[in-house]
């Protein structure tokens, strides 16, 4: 709309077999369009957290079922990293358990302990746990990162929970 000056303004054509009658529809389908990114997110999370084509399954049946449950874990970490982008104001207990919350805490270094833990607090610890250096000049963390660290969340939250069954079994 307003180039700089010693630009030429860009004439941007979005090809489709859809119909466009009138604005509105080409409206719609520029935001159809624009949907394009998260869902290339979601796919790119899908084959290189899940390392989808890596699998070997050697029934139907079971690559079906392992790609069923791989798309729920990558959905969760892509709708992870949008949310912290685009609803930030999100509360944290809309995406981690108590465990986990109390979890990252302990696992956040002082210096980044907050008064009151937002949603990009937790994200942010859970980057960290991925190999995220979290530095001032560093870019928010991505789905990788994210990917990361959630897959080592799980394993401590069940190492943590596992340990206070026993301790119940034990002590009483």
């Amino acid at each position: 709309v307003a180039p700089p000056g010693d630009r030429a303004a860009i004439m941007w054509k979005l090809l489709t077999t859809l119909p466009v009658s009138s604005y509105e529809d080409a409206v719609g389908k520029l935001e159809w369009y624009a949907l394009r990114w998260k869902i290339e997110t979601f796919f790119r999370t899908l084959k290189t957290g899940c390392k989808l084509e890596e699998l070997r399954l050697t029934t139907a049946g079971r690559l079906a079922n392992c790609i069923a449950l791989c798309c729920v874990v990558a959905w969760r970490i892509s709708w992870i990293t949008m949310l912290r982008r685009e609803l930030p104001g999100t509360s944290p207990s809309t995406v981690f358990t108590d465990v986990e919350r109390q979890i990252l805490e302990q696992f956040t270094p002082i210096r980044k302990l907050s008064t009151s833990p937002d949603l990009d607090f937790y994200i942010r610890a859970v980057a960290r746990l991925g190999g995220y250096l979290d530095r001032a000049s560093d870019a928010p963390p991505g789905t990788t990162v994210i990917w990361r660290g959630m897959s080592r969340l799980a394993d401590i939250v069940t190492g943590a929970l596992s340990y206070q069954i026993t301790e119940e079994k034990i002590y009483g």
